[in-house]
C-alpha cells in the first residue's frame, strides 16, 4: 500500500446536504490518493485499509497538542460523499478523496498514526 497527501487545505467550503458549522474551530481538508496491492492483506484480522480522521492528532503552531478530537459529526456531514476518501480500500485498489478534520487551529502540524504498522507522518497544515 501506498498513500500520498496531495494536498491540506484549510480553506474548505462545505457542500455536504447535512453541512454545519466546524465544532471545533475550523475543518481543515487532507487530499489523499491511496494504491494498494492486490496481495496487501494476509491477515484475517484486517480485510482494507482506510485512513480517516480518528488517526490524526493536531499540534497547534504554539507547540501544544489538541485534545480534542478532530472526528467530529460536523466533520462527517460537511463534504459530499463523492469528495470523501472511500472509507474502505480494499486490496488492488486505487483511490482519491479528502479526509476532512475539525480542528482548533487553521495552522499547526498533523500527525497521522497507524498502530497496525506501527508507523507515523507528519506534515504542517496549511500545505
Amino acid at each position: 500500500m501506498t498513500f500520498v497527501v496531495n494536498s491540506i487545505s484549510n480553506n474548505v467550503v462545505c457542500s455536504g446536504p447535512y453541512a454545519g458549522s466546524s465544532e471545533n474551530g475550523v475543518f481543515v481538508a487532507v487530499d489523499v490518493s491511496v494504491q494498494t496491492s492486490p496481495n496487501m492483506l494476509n491477515s484475517d484480522l484486517i480485510e482494507n485499509f482506510n485512513i480517516d480522521a480518528g488517526g490524526f492528532t493536531a499540534i497547534g503552531p504554539d507547540g501544544v497538542t489538541s485534545n480534542v478530537s478532530p472526528y467530529t459529526a460536523a466533520s462527517l456531514s460537511c463534504l459530499s460523499e463523492a469528495e470523501l476518501l472511500p472509507t474502505t480500500i480494499g486490496p488492488g485498489e486505487n483511490a482519491k478523496g479528502k479526509v476532512l478534520l475539525d480542528l482548533q487551529s487553521p495552522s499547526g502540524t498533523l500527525v497521522l498514526e497507524d498502530w497496525w504498522t506501527d508507523s507515523a507522518w507528519e506534515w504542517t497544515y496549511p500545505g
